[in-house]
């Protein structure tokens, strides 16, 4: 007993503690310089290879998702199924065939996941887009909008119905989100080491809120079609890691190679100059090393939280995300810790963000 409440609460600090270094880590890798292909010192502003990065960090969660599978299959053995198997020696024919029939519905459901990796990988784009121009608490606070429109396409799409607390929450979150937003475009700070214009905020908080929409799609589309999938929860996060990087790395990453544009605004991307950044900087390859184990952590700590106290008391532990994340920021911006470059101030219009 007192050993699964230790475990209970490793889950817990690992789900607060991981979940907040992945939104801080990928505003921090924004803010890291490196040497370009020029031979110039800029900053790492590479939102489509940070998402490459995010998907290759899920995609480890596979190896664990079938050690698991594998610990959890030695458990159900037993004598007793040992001495059935051997009398149903006569019907191996017929199991061999639903053996097979088994391994093809498992496919099927694996390349299910490709779809929903599809809007995850739009939502991860805009995110990573947006997040140039906010900072990781302002980030972290406007992905809330994702519940306005999970309740929205639950109403139009599965036909459910709200009652009169869920309006008055839609309500208080979307005053909050309003909050958060007025307060970074008045206090005109967006980033620790970049000046960034106020219509520049506006354009990266409207991409977060933009990306909450499709990730609510992508929540909704999983609800309707995927609720009688039977996958483990970890091995559903490792292979949308697995098919969100090859989308990425085979087809978005040549593809934002071409398009014009300037590198480092979001739209066009230089594959080799952020290899050339990433190999020619001490810092750049720990903090995404950071970030991709982080994602690891955060993901299997989670499943962890699911597994033992229920997928509501994680979604309220969740939230608790936010305040730490802005938390945190403070803290690198007031301690050596941050280096005087990393985190962000206290200002006359924190009240404002507090409130929100």
């Amino acid at each position: 007993m007192g050993n699964q409440a230790l475990s209970t609460g490793f889950s817990i600090g690992g789900l607060l503690v991981f979940g907040t270094t992945t939104s801080l880590i990928a505003k921090i890798a924004y803010e890291l310089e490196g040497e370009g292909l020029d031979g110039h010192q800029k900053f790492f502003r590479k939102p489509w290879a940070m998402a490459t990065i995010m998907f290759l960090g899920m995609s480890f969660c596979l190896p664990f998702a079938y050690i698991e599978e594998m610990q959890a299959r030695r458990k159900q053995r037993s004598t007793a199924d040992l001495e059935r198997d051997a009398a149903a020696a006569p019907l191996l024919g017929d199991a061999d065939l639903e053996l097979d029939a088994g391994k093809a519905g498992k496919m099927r459901e694996i390349l299910m996941l490709s779809i929903p990796t599809i809007f995850d990988l739009v939502a991860t784009v805009l995110m990573n887009i947006g997040l140039l121009n906010v900072t990781a608490s302002v980030y972290q606070m406007m992905r809330g909008a994702e519940m306005l429109f999970a309740a929205l396409f639950t109403c139009v799409f599965l036909n459910r119905m709200l009652n009169k607390s869920h309006y008055l929450g839609i309500l208080c979150c979307v005053v909050g989100i309003c909050l958060v937003g007025l307060s970074s475009v008045l206090s005109g700070e967006g980033s620790a080491t970049q000046k960034i214009a106020p219509s520049e905020m506006l354009i990266g908080m409207g991409l977060i809120i933009g990306s909450q929409a499709v990730q609510a799609a992508q929540v909704t589309f999983e609800d309707y079609f995927m609720s009688d999938l039977n996958i483990a929860p970890l091995k559903i996060v490792g292979y949308e890691g697995v098919f969100g990087f090859i989308f990425m790395a085979a087809f978005m990453l040549p593809l934002v190679q071409r398009l014009p544009g300037t590198d480092g605004d979001g739209l066009h991307e230089d594959s080799f100059d952020t290899w050339h950044m990433i190999t020619h900087s001490r810092a750049l390859p720990i903090v995404l090393l950071i970030d991709m184990f982080a994602l690891l952590s955060y993901n299997f700590a989670g499943m962890c939280v699911t597994g033992s106290l229920g997928a509501v008391f994680r979604t309220v532990l969740e939230t608790m995300r936010t305040l730490f994340v802005w938390l945190t920021d403070l803290l690198l911006w007031y301690t050596p810790l941050g280096f005087s470059t990393l985190g962000e101030s206290w200002n006359r219009y924190s009240w404002l963000q507090a409130l929100g």
